[in-house]
């Protein structure tokens, strides 16, 4: 999946950049600055914004010289294609109700280009993990093999795992580990523990 832009998956091209541009988009905008964003042509973007608002997806007014565009929310389609766009948020509610049963789970991230909104379809997932005890246990070795599982079921992206007991995750606390300012930076919490943990010493 292209983690940075899901809806390019089910629309390529110009297409669908411009319509996951317009799904962010809350103002109206020029045609020109529409195409700057989605880092299409302008004549590309024209074309294409001309074809959607004929088939009504798109409002086009104008304003002095200029065109203003802007998806059209009342439009039968724009509520599909708004979820699609928020398809990162969908995969970090999945991702915390797989979580959220997992017994012997002191804490979970997701962190890298995911978290920070970027990535496509050769990215990993990469996911913090810090377990009870320790992660060495038979049952958690079968967590964590279905969540490798599930994410690619989900995404088609594989999942990179970083797993830590809470004594190796206090220590790169201790240590001002790279890890963990990163978690700092940019992780997202998929469990309701995790964000304590960053308090935690040793």
């Amino acid at each position: 999946m292209n983690l940075s832009a899901p809806l390019a998956d089910v629309i390529p091209g110009a297409r669908g950049q411009l319509l996951t541009t317009l799904v962010q988009l809350e103002a109206p905008v020029t045609v020109r600055a529409l195409a700057r964003h989605a880092e299409v042509a302008p004549q590309t973007a024209l074309s294409v914004v001309n074809d959607l608002a004929d088939a009504g997806l798109v409002f086009m007014q104008r304003a002095g010289q200029a065109q203003l565009v802007t998806l059209n929310r009342s439009h039968v389609l724009a509520e599909p294609l708004i979820e699609l766009a928020r398809t990162r948020a969908r995969l970090i509610e999945m991702l915390r109700s797989e979580l959220a049963g997992w017994a012997g789970l002191a804490g979970a991230w997701l962190f890298g280009s995911a978290a920070r909104g970027g990535g496509d379809r050769e990215s990993d997932l990469d996911i913090l993990l810090v377990a009870s005890t320790t992660p060495e246990a038979a049952a958690w070795g079968d967590a964590t093999g279905r969540l490798v599982n599930q994410v690619q079921s989900w995404t088609g992206n594989q999942a990179q795992l970083v797993e830590h007991s809470r004594g190796s995750f206090a220590l790169l606390i201790r240590d001002g580990n790279r890890l963990i300012a990163a978690i700092r930076e940019e992780g997202i919490p998929l469990t309701q523990g995790s964000q304590s943990l960053l308090r935690m010493s040793t």
